[in-house]
């Protein structure tokens, strides 16, 4: 492999990181890999992947679009160059988007058209869009209110999938799972009511059949000048929570679907003139394995991106080295696979499908056998593994305390402390 080198021996420039939760700690450790200098802009909320000992990190005032781009002009005032920016969050790319031109001075970015960043993001414009070129895309109803939920309840077939047509704040925090599959009407009456606490206007959809093993993406990096630089095709093995989650067991896509998986990616990428890191999920077909596409990643990197980086193509480097103008040569890829493992979330995938009979003991192990690597606990890096651990430790403690002496416990227990330790005076 050769080494990553600026032009006339000059440093390398530093990567800035937008994000840091456990995504953004695979982008770093990536960037780690070659010894890029790296700083790290994170949300208030202190998430332990910042403990990481890749990269600085400067905490935002504020997780809003003003305290973001404050955060990265504070970033900028101390570097001699320009910084490749690399995104790893929605928010991040929609206000990194908003606020280009008042970066560029600082900052080398690639990202879509702000047209084509809404385009993507929208799924009611996203679909409508694919169904125009012919594209495999499940069938699909765009829902504003219950009455209209109601108003199509005799097309709808079920298992079906509902969720959100946004994703806004108030859903990520407080839904249990990003989208959730129904198997009746009372079901998806009743999954609605849940939803529209936070979000009124949902998207019910056509459920693919097939386990979590069928869930398909290609992670990738295109080039400003509209190059494709990186395509990778991989699968889901596990997700938490269960069918409608995030990642929590992955592998390289099977080898008879890397072309399709790859080749209907650049035909998207470049029908919309698409740059940047970006990806597209989809699932496979029982009987034929066709593709279909379930949603696009727009301008930031994917939750299981590192999978690339452990099978030899280091997406976030070769974003860098094309936003830097450095030359990079991607090494040879292992001699054998490795599996990429979010730790506490595969152990709660096993225990719910274990519940409803879904899975059995030695599947998961066959599943998880072979080379594998945690998404937080690292050998070389375990500072963010144990700071997990610590937190979690906190939180059941407080549980059990709540539990034995009802709410409000850990503040009475504190003023009894504090009233003993007065008394001992």
């Amino acid at each position: 492999m050769t080494p990553i080198r600026s032009s006339a021996g000059q440093k390398l420039p530093t990567a800035v990181v937008l994000g840091l939760e456990s995504n953004g700690l695979g982008v770093v450790r990536a960037l780690g890999r070659e010894k890029i200098p790296c700083i790290a802009l994170s949300t208030p909320d202190r998430h332990p992947a910042c403990d990481t000992r890749y990269c600085s990190v400067i905490t935002a005032r504020s997780w809003n679009l003003a305290g973001v781009v404050g955060g990265l002009k504070e970033i900028a005032s101390r570097l001699e160059v320009k910084a490749p920016l690399l995104i790893t969050r929605d928010q991040g790319v929609l206000w990194v988007s908003q606020a280009r031109e008042e970066l560029a001075p600082w900052y080398e970015i690639a990202l879509p058209e702000p047209d084509t960043i809404d385009l993507l993001m929208n799924k009611r414009r996203f679909l409508l869009f694919a169904q125009s070129k012919g594209w495999p895309v499940p069938k699909t109803w765009f829902i504003e209110n219950r009455d209209e939920l109601l108003a199509h309840k005799s097309e709808y077939v079920y298992p079906a999938m509902l969720k959100p047509q946004l994703k806004n704040d108030a859903f990520r925090q407080h839904s249990p799972k990003k989208a959730f599959q129904v198997n009746s009407e009372s079901e998806l009456l009743q999954t609605y009511d849940l939803v529209a606490q936070w979000e009124e206007q949902v998207v019910v959809q056509e459920w693919i059949g097939g386990g979590d093993d069928r869930i398909a993406f290609c992670l990738g990096y295109r080039g400003r000048d509209g190059a494709t630089r990186a395509a990778f095709a991989g699968r889901k093995l596990m997700q938490w929570p269960i069918q409608c989650g995030n990642t929590a067991l992955s592998e390289p896509a099977p080898a008879k679907w890397r072309e399709p998986l790859a080749s209907l990616t650049e035909a998207l990428w470049r029908e919309v003139g698409y740059c940047g890191l970006g990806s597209l999920e989809f699932k496979m077909r029982p009987r034929n394995d066709q593709p279909v596409i379930v949603e696009p990643t727009v301008g930031r990197s994917d939750y299981q991106s590192e999978l690339a980086v452990l099978n030899g193509l280091n997406i976030p480097v070769i974003s860098y080295c094309d936003l830097a103008g450095i030359p990079y040569e991607p090494p040879s890829p292992p001699a054998s696979s490795v599996k990429l493992v979010d730790g506490f979330a595969h152990w709660k995938s096993f225990r719910a499908y274990r519940r409803l009979g879904m899975i059995t003991l030695a599947a998961w192990l066959r599943l998880r056998s072979g080379k594998r690597r945690y998404m937080i606990a690292r050998r070389g890096d375990m500072a963010p593994f144990w700071t997990s651990i610590r937190i979690a430790l906190r939180y059941k403690i407080g549980d059990i305390l709540e539990g034995m002496f009802g709410r409000n416990a850990k503040e009475r227990i504190k003023r009894a402390l504090h009233v003993s330790a007065k008394d001992a005076h």
